[in-house]
């Protein structure tokens, strides 16, 4: 009973939260998750990926995701997903991000994550989009960089922040495809697998993030 109550209370908080919250482009989300990458790889050795990590991953997402409230607070944001495609990676697939959040919350914060997929079912879940209930204690002041590792081995998160935020939350965390994004840069019949596999002219500034990636596996 304790339980229903409490995903009705956070359903409720997300449906607060606009649909679609990441920038309103491709290139915009490039360039985006090219600085949320640089910030989450200034992160201390021990609290980021390892090399092997990355080269291991099926597939990352990366993101940027702006988070704040008083009592009942939310986050909004998106990124783009890479696959793993031979010794490169495939074509952004852009998706958004939003969650609702109850507990004792005060103040707002900015969240730079890198999910790395170790697993070809985690990737596809992920894409799908879905709603993931987590209990999160966390607290904050000025900037704060830090690491949250998900329970689940299939993958794993890293997270910079910065700001203020502080509390004890309960949220509900929903990813789902930006398809007006996905459309006006491929067209409409490209399917989310044929993008992710690179069967798709890859828009400009992907050479630049992946790079990048490949430049924390060496």
């Amino acid at each position: 009973m304790f339980q229903r109550a409490l995903t009705v209370i956070v359903m409720s908080a997300l449906a607060l939260l606009p649909v679609g919250c990441g920038a309103s482009t491709m290139s915009s989300r490039l360039s985006d998750a090219s600085l949320s990458l640089a910030e989450v790889n200034t992160l201390p050795q021990d609290k980021k990926p390892t090399k092997q990590q990355l080269k291991d991953a099926k597939g990352v997402a990366i993101m940027n995701i702006a988070q704040g409230g008083v009592g009942i607070g939310g986050e909004g944001g998106g990124g783009v997903v890479l696959k793993r495609v031979g010794n490169g990676w495939g074509a952004p697939f852009a998706f958004d991000s939003a969650a609702g959040t109850i507990g004792a919350q005060l103040g707002g914060q900015s969240k730079d994550v890198l999910v790395v997929f170790n697993s070809d079912d985690s990737l596809k879940q992920f894409v799908a989009g879905g709603m993931h209930l987590q209990a999160v204690a966390e607290g904050t002041g000025g900037s704060d960089s830090g690491n949250t590792r998900s329970k689940k081995p299939e993958y794993e998160y890293f997270i910079k922040g910065s700001g203020l935020f502080g509390g004890a939350e309960l949220g509900g965390l929903n990813f789902s495809p930006a398809n007006k994004v996905n459309a006006a840069t491929y067209g409409p019949v490209p399917t989310s697998q044929d993008i992710l596999d690179g069967k798709v002219t890859k828009p400009d500034g992907t050479s630049s993030l992946t790079a990048a990636l490949d430049a924390m596996m060496r």
